[in-house]
């Protein structure tokens, strides 16, 4: 197995967080495990990946009855025609995923080493859309949040209020760059003060290990940093070059080329 697995246990639940390696952008796929069944967040960048999150499944020994999609980036996704679980997601991101999902995939891929950009897996269609509010899965209480204006307009967080667990996803990353491809700066910060307010100790992320709610100083600390790389930057290289000096130990590197294709169009 390429990827890293570690559980989170609080009160009876765990959560299995299955993390890719660096070709993989360092991605995060959860598996929420209930007494008899699994509750799978994310997908992955590769079919590869998404069938090492199901063979962690199969030694748990319990079937995956719903796969959660957080939003239509492509390391969310792509995966996700390797489940046979009904997929639900937000209604605007369904539509983006089913409507755009395959030109997504074409340029993660295009603009990520070592990936084959001439055998394209296909986007698989969202069956469901999940709202935001709570609802109970075999007695364990679901939260369902969408932050706004992050690391993109809109994206599912899942929390888990009776264990204190928040699984963020992409609003706030654990030692992995944070992609700044929409550039959503001041917004983004808004957003990490609003889930930093929630009752949720325990913070599992969308890119890096799981942690707690240090991360969101984290996450706001690279934020302001990266705007005023942003500013002086000559170009994407020169962006590159002064993330990575700053942030020498962060994993994340591999999705630069796809972040730079929004940061510096043309």
């Amino acid at each position: 197995m390429r990827g890293t697995v570690t559980t989170t246990t609080v009160e009876g639940v765990a959560v299995h967080t299955y993390t890719a390696p660096e070709h993989g952008w360092r991605a995060n796929s959860h598996l929420i495990e209930l007494p008899d069944q699994l509750v799978a967040f994310d997908a992955q960048l590769t079919p590869e990946y998404a069938t090492e999150v199901l063979a962690v499944a199969e030694r748990i020994g319990k079937p995956i009855t719903r796969l959660y999609i957080s939003h239509a980036h492509p390391d969310h996704f792509v995966g996700a025609g390797a489940f046979t679980a009904e997929t639900y997601a937000l209604a605007s991101q369904r539509d983006l995923i089913n409507g755009s999902g395959d030109l997504r995939i074409e340029r993660g891929y295009r603009y990520t080493p070592g990936h084959d950009t001439e055998n394209l897996p296909s986007a698989r269609p969202v069956d469901r859309v999940v709202e935001p509010g709570t609802e109970v899965i075999e007695g364990v209480t679901f939260e369902f949040i969408a932050p706004v204006d992050a690391e993109t307009t809109e994206q599912l967080a899942i929390g888990l209020p009776e264990q204190r667990i928040l699984i963020a996803q992409d609003v706030v990353y654990h030692d992995v760059h944070l992609f700044i491809g929409e550039h959503a700066f001041d917004t983004w910060q808004q957003a990490l003060d609003k889930l930093a307010g929630l009752p949720y100790d325990v913070v599992l992320p969308g890119h890096g290990l799981p942690a707690d709610a240090t991360v969101y100083e984290k996450a706001r600390a690279y934020l302001d940093v990266a705007r005023e790389f942003y500013g002086a930057a000559s170009g994407p290289e020169d962006m590159n070059r002064l993330l990575e000096a700053a942030y020498p130990d962060y994993g994340g590197t591999a999705m630069q080329g796809l972040q730079n294709f929004y940061l510096f169009p043309g």
